[in-house]
């Protein structure tokens, strides 16, 4: 008699991740496979931390959900567990689950709203890939950020997704009503100049 064999992907637990060593590496779960990213550059920080201040001074003031950096983990409705490089997610969203800010567990679903800054290595596949898993778990908007080329991708589906330049504001739209940021300004030089 003769068998089929089939490979099983290891199901990881929340326990399981929160407990990998910090090995230098970013880590997140993708099809059942734990995926470690390197940490990224300068240039990709800097862009990280304005972006993320900017939307916590504004949240801060107008107390509208939670901003998360990079670090916070969400399980998204395929069980693929991703780390946006900025998050933030409503109040009523937080309230509806009885989310508190004490919590030691990864989100359950993903961030309202995403930001990925993109790095030298990331390829379109893999911002399609992350997006799909956005959106199909609670996702309204996603931010893109390129800074090579200097723009900003807002996505409010796979399909409906507008490139702005430089120019243009990154606008909260009704995620975070009135929050405005010059796109120009995430790639600046030195603020002390």
């Amino acid at each position: 008699m003769s068998g089929t064999s089939y490979a099983v992907k290891k199901v990881w637990t929340e326990a399981e991740l929160q407990a990998l060593p910090e090995d230098g590496y970013l880590h997140e779960v993708v099809s059942g496979e734990l995926i470690r990213s390197p940490k990224n550059d300068f240039f990709h920080g800097r862009i990280c931390t304005r972006l993320l201040v900017a939307l916590e001074a504004f949240n801060r003031a107008h107390r509208l959900g939670a901003v998360l950096d990079s670090s916070t983990g969400f399980w998204m409705d395929n069980h693929n567990c991703r780390a946006p490089d900025v998050s933030f997610v409503t109040k009523a969203r937080l309230d509806g689950l009885g989310f508190k800010p004490s919590a030691r567990k990864f989100f359950p679903g993903a961030p309202d709203l995403a930001v990925e800054i993109l790095s030298l290595n990331n390829t379109r596949r893999e911002i399609n890939e992350r997006l799909k898993d956005f959106f199909a778990s609670g996702t309204q908007i996603a931010w893109i950020v390129d800074p090579e080329a200097e723009w900003v991708e807002v996505c409010h589906s796979l399909q409906k997704r507008e490139r702005l330049g430089p120019g243009h504001h990154l606008d909260g739209e009704q995620l975070l009503p009135g929050f405005r940021y010059l796109i120009g300004d995430l790639f600046k030089e030195w603020d002390w100049e």
